[in-house]
């Protein structure tokens, strides 16, 4: 199981070569990113908004449709939980059972009195755990909750089982691709070995599901890039793309129609800086996935398309803004470069 396949989809190489540029060195930029959650903290619900667990979920199925491979994960740990719990609450049923003391009986001597005060110690005695609920236990209304949903063993087996035609058999509603041929046969074969139904996932399960967290550890430098340097969904980039593009158009058509219409004064040019700004700054904020007025004003990280999540992770937050300024400047530089230049050229009527 050491070599694991690479997903086949994903970014480029070049934008993985940027990332391991932008992370390698002892700028601040480069300290923040090796200081940003792993994913075991990620899978663990320990990290915040932007790089958290619901969108490391949307990056894989919008950019890499690879959310397959965490849907199986969730799934076979959620198992794991339930499997743990079962076999705790086995347990504690049992010992429960076997630690009950019997009661004994009242000496003879004793009045009539006596041995039913004797009995009745004894029997508080040995159901006092059941008797005090515990404070977790006790509604607001004083009603008795429990704490848990009792884990039965049909439960399990149905959960597993679940699992097993969801992602492994043939032609599944999620077949899970990506594991080797073999694997898949082995946990075929032992469903079909199994005549009284499987309740144990680690027996089942493990070797897939650690398969799979190293597939998605392959994928995690891809998650980052697109959170913690990124703002922006797909779809917006290609939006603000095309939307630059038709600004600039315009721009340019006011620009020159100024030029050869020998429209005086010279500074009624200055004009066309709004649609040129507009232009630039969409078609920089488009390639680069970044928009700094979001970050900088709203400090805001695109989820899905004009869906927000507040930037939370203290990490990211100063990358992002880092990065803001120097886009923002850029566009702000292009944009002043073209006026300068539409400026200084000589009008001339056609």
């Amino acid at each position: 199981m050491s070599d694991i396949a690479r997903p086949t989809t994903g970014p480029p190489g070049f934008l993985m070569k940027r990332w391991h540029k932008c992370s390698s060195g002892n700028t601040k930029t480069s300290v923040l990113l090796r200081e940003l959650p792993s994913l075991d903290q990620v899978l663990r619900r320990q990290s915040r908004p932007p790089v958290c667990l619901y969108n490391f979920y949307i990056v894989l199925r919008d950019r890499l449709e690879l959310e397959t491979l965490l849907d199986f994960w969730l799934d076979v740990q959620q198992a794991k939980v339930l499997y743990k719990r079962h076999i705790k609450q086995s347990t504690k049923k049992s010992n429960t059972r076997n630690m009950t003391p019997p009661l004994s009986p009242a000496p003879t001597t004793m009045s009539h009195d006596q041995q039913l005060t004797h009995s009745l110690l004894m029997l508080a005695s040995g159901n006092s755990s059941v008797a005090r609920p515990s404070v977790g236990t006790v509604g607001s209304h004083g009603s008795n909750n429990t704490t848990s949903t009792v884990v039965t063993r049909a439960a399990m087996q149905e959960f597993i089982e679940h699992i097993y035609l969801r992602y492994i058999v043939p032609n599944a509603e999620k077949e899970l691709m990506h594991l080797p041929l073999s694997m898949r046969d082995a946990i075929a074969d032992q469903f079909a070995s199994s005549k009284t139904g499987i309740t144990d996932p680690f027996m089942v399960f493990n070797d897939a599901q650690h398969y799979v967290h190293q597939l998605l550890q392959a994928t995690w430098p891809y998650f980052l890039r697109y959170k913690a340097l990124m703002n922006l969904t797909l779809n917006q980039q290609l939006g603000r793309i095309a939307a630059g593009l038709a600004a600039l158009l315009v721009g340019f058509s006011v620009e020159f129609s100024l030029i050869f219409l020998n429209i005086q004064p010279w500074h009624t040019r200055i004009w066309g800086v709004l649609p040129i700004f507009v232009g630039v700054y969409c078609l920089i904020s488009g390639l680069t996935g970044l928009d700094p007025i979001w970050v900088l004003a709203f400090n805001v990280s695109e989820t899905t398309t004009f869906h927000f999540n507040r930037i939370q992770q203290p990490n990211v937050r100063p990358i992002l803004s880092e990065r803001s300024i120097v886009v923002l400047a850029v566009c702000l530089l292009i944009t002043i470069l073209l006026i300068i230049i539409f400026c200084a050229l000589p009008g001339k009527r056609l």
